[in-house]
């Protein structure tokens, strides 16, 4: 099992495309943290609006800054890649020269998972990292106090709880382009598809909140709210700040419990595993 990982994180590690996303993630990061927040700050004179870019690039606001725009274009990113490693070993047909070597179908999905996982954390978590240095220079050149010591502000131990939440909140997405790049076995119906449902889904969400009622109460169902859920457990007071996620600041008192949010998205996880194991062990595979 172990030789199986290592070939496998070799292979994509060879690949282009986690470099290319990295970067991607990079640019996110330095437009949030300098034109969004640091910028905004120092040339806007709205005392409303410098202080919702303050809370964009200083820390420790900035924190769910990253975490909330992370989150959602990470979750995209984290789809393209799933989706592209996985329909490439149909385009390749190694996917049945690795089935007739002695790997079954459920190692096959389950060695994926587990390097796709490795390097979206790795790549997540470095991007974050960058963007925590340029807060913590922003803080400086704002002539702020780089603490967490604020008013509701977090401990080191509540710090890797957010981390943690908005990690755990790009998993469904990921599992979607990892099911729908493995039934459709094409890297554009995994891609596309979640970078479709993601924004899709902000817009609708959007709608039915606006609608009211039991349109509105629907949202529950989605994973989007849910996920909100869990993002809006990690703001800092009751202060707004920028993000470049799609969608409205989470309001946590508009939004789902935390625990049943968490729960329902477990249920979405094991839905996507299910549907991608029991179609990947039925079909037919050509070389």
């Amino acid at each position: 099992m172990g030789h199986l990982l290592a070939a496998e994180l070799l292979k994509t590690r060879k690949r282009w495309l986690p470099y290319g996303l990295f970067a991607v993630m990079v640019v996110g990061v330095t437009l949030l943290m300098w034109p969004g927040g640091y910028v905004d700050w120092a040339v806007n004179d709205d005392p409303t609006y410098r202080q919702t870019a303050l809370r964009t690039f200083t820390l420790p606001w900035s924190i769910p800054a990253l975490l909330d725009a992370g989150q959602f274009w990470g979750a995209i990113l984290v789809g393209v890649l799933a989706g592209s490693v996985v329909a490439t070993e149909h385009n390749w047909g190694t996917v049945k020269q690795a089935l007739i070597r002695g790997q079954s179908r459920t190692q096959f999905l389950a060695i994926k998972l587990g390097i796709l996982t490795f390097i979206s954390a790795v790549s997540l978590l470095a991007a974050l990292g960058i963007g925590v240095v340029f807060s913590v220079i922003g803080t400086a050149l704002a002539d702020r106090p780089i603490t967490l010591d604020v008013p509701g502000g977090p401990s080191p131990v509540e710090v890797a709880l957010m981390v943690l939440r908005a990690g755990f909140c790009v998993i469904p997405y990921g599992l979607l382009a990892f099911s729908l790049a493995v039934i459709g076995r094409s890297t554009a119906i995994g891609s596309a598809g979640v970078l479709v449902y993601v924004i899709g889904e902000a817009i609708l969400l959007a709608v039915f909140a606006g609608i009211g009622g039991t349109m509105a109460d629907s949202r529950s169902l989605f994973i989007g709210h849910n996920v909100n859920a869990l993002i809006a457990a990690n703001r800092i007071g009751s202060g707004d700040y920028n993000s470049l996620a799609f969608r409205e600041n989470p309001d946590p008192s508009e939004l789902p419990d935390a625990t049943i949010a968490a729960l329902v998205i477990v249920a979405y996880c094991l839905l996507f595993l299910g549907l991608t194991l029991y179609w990947f062990r039925r079909r037919d595979i050509r070389s």
